[in-house]
């Protein structure tokens, strides 16, 4: 798989053929965590809002994900989980720690949410834990470097989602930057491109500036695909 620069606001993806970028982010953000704690545990949503820029997300996965199954692949304390559910899409949170869906659990009881709009579901880590073409797209935030075994993992999630089976995943970048996890908790966006190509992915582009500090990486299946043929964009992915 060869690669070439994705442009910010309106490049394609090229199929089999995209990178990252390397444009510095920006040095600084408004309630920003230390580099050595988690953000979840010490910024409030709000903060985290700040520089996780959920909205600017969901426009690259698509923008319209109302009615959409999502697997948050990584739940954690539910940001994403809840972020999700509040612009339409139905959600199976997933998590290897009980104590995270008991958690997610409760907040889904007190928002008085049906199973269709949010489900969870206990897996052991490096197993995303999806039946067959379960749902239409997956997201994975800040969780790949744990993940034992990638290929497998990968493997597994490309088998769990609907075509064109598209992949979201959100990891800080492989630079020191103002906030993060020290440098040996971090992989580049080249290494986690050529990992998913390798589990069956045809179309894998990535955004290093569009997200404060983090690279943005999608992924989807198109049959025929070949480096000739110019490939999807994110709302494309999630076949809109």
């Amino acid at each position: 798989m060869r690669h070439a620069s994705l442009l910010l606001c309106t490049a394609l993806l090229t199929a089999c053929s995209s990178t990252d970028q390397t444009d510095t982010p920006a040095t600084s953000t408004p309630s920003q965590p230390s580099a050595t704690a988690p953000a979840a545990a010490t910024s409030s949503t709000a903060e985290r809002d700040s520089w996780q820029k959920p909205q600017e997300v969901f426009l690259l996965m698509g923008n319209d994900l109302r009615g959409r199954t999502i697997a948050d692949l990584a739940a954690g304390d539910g940001y994403f989980t809840f972020k999700l559910i509040e612009v339409g899409a139905n959600v199976i949170a997933i998590s290897d720690d009980q104590r995270q869906l008991d958690a997610i659990e409760a907040r889904k009881a007190e928002m008085k949410l049906s199973d269709e709009r949010l489900r969870t579901r206990l897996s052991p880590k490096g197993d995303p834990g999806l039946a067959p073409d379960e749902v239409d797209a997956c997201l994975l935030v800040h969780s790949y470097m744990s993940i034992p075994n990638k290929k497998e993992y990968l493997t597994k999630v490309y088998a769990g989602t609907r075509l064109p089976k598209p992949l979201f995943i959100l990891e800080w970048l492989h630079t020191e930057t103002p906030m993060g996890p020290p440098m040996t908790d971090r992989i580049s966006s080249e290494r986690i491109m050529d990992d998913v190509g390798l589990a069956g992915y045809t179309d894998v582009g990535a955004y290093s500036a569009k997200i404060p500090h983090q690279a943005f990486i999608f992924a989807s299946y198109q049959t025929g695909a070949d480096d000739d043929q110019q490939g999807m964009d994110p709302a494309q992915l999630m076949g809109q």
